[in-house]
């Protein structure tokens, strides 16, 4: 026969477990940290207090929501006790932490979360993403038009460029006026000689850079 000690643990256990079960249906209590404390004060070795937490929607793995056994989410969804947390997705358990780890843990978190570049890191991500994407438009932008104007990169007409190009280089070279190397010692008709023959060169260089 138990004796009247255990028996009174259990009605203890029991009680707990009611009041926190009717907290949690009542919504009495909204703030996480007040289930935390009832869960640490009805911590006993014969643990069977604990209750039910939801993923937040917002995405902070620190903020749970705390809910009933019926309004639990099936794929994914916590329990608490003074003991620690379990993490449930389905019917299989795939982590376990300590209560006062995870505390450690979420304050960590918080205190990180705090920070300027964390607080405005959503801002800051934001906007560099609007900005590469302005860039990259304005580059595919530059892009077509380059395409469709500068025709050197077209493949048809790039060789026929490059190529006339090169025409022009050479003929820019060309002088209708030969100087000479030994200007001083020519007189005016040896000077008139070569400036015809000059000019007669320069004529032919042309004509045949028009027939390639």
């Amino acid at each position: 026969m138990p004796s009247s000690g255990k028996q009174g643990d259990e009605r203890k256990d029991f009680a707990d477990l009611k009041q926190v079960q009717n907290a949690v249906n009542n919504k009495e209590w909204v703030d996480l940290d007040k289930y935390i404390e009832l869960l640490l004060d009805s911590k006993s070795e014969d643990e069977i207090v604990f209750i039910y937490c939801n993923p937040n929607p917002n995405g902070d793995p620190y903020d749970l929501q705390v809910c009933s056994f019926d309004q639990k989410n099936e794929d994914k969804y916590y329990t608490m006790s003074g003991k620690g947390l379990s993490c449930h997705e389905g019917d299989h358990v795939t982590e376990f932490i300590s209560l006062a780890q995870w505390l450690i843990n979420r304050d960590s978190y918080n205190h990180i979360k705090e920070l300027r570049f964390f607080k405005k890191f959503k801002k800051w991500k934001f906007m560099r993403m609007w900005k590469d994407t302005i860039k990259q438009e304005a580059r595919k932008q530059a892009s077509t038009k380059l395409k469709e104007k500068l025709f050197i990169l077209h493949d048809t007409f790039k060789s026929h460029l490059l190529t006339h190009r090169d025409y022009c280089k050479k003929m820019e070279e060309l002088r209708f006026v030969d100087l000479g190397s030994n200007i001083e010692t020519q007189t005016i008709k040896e000077f008139t000689k070569n400036q015809v023959k000059a000019r007669s060169d320069t004529n032919k260089r042309i004509s045949q850079f028009s027939a390639k």
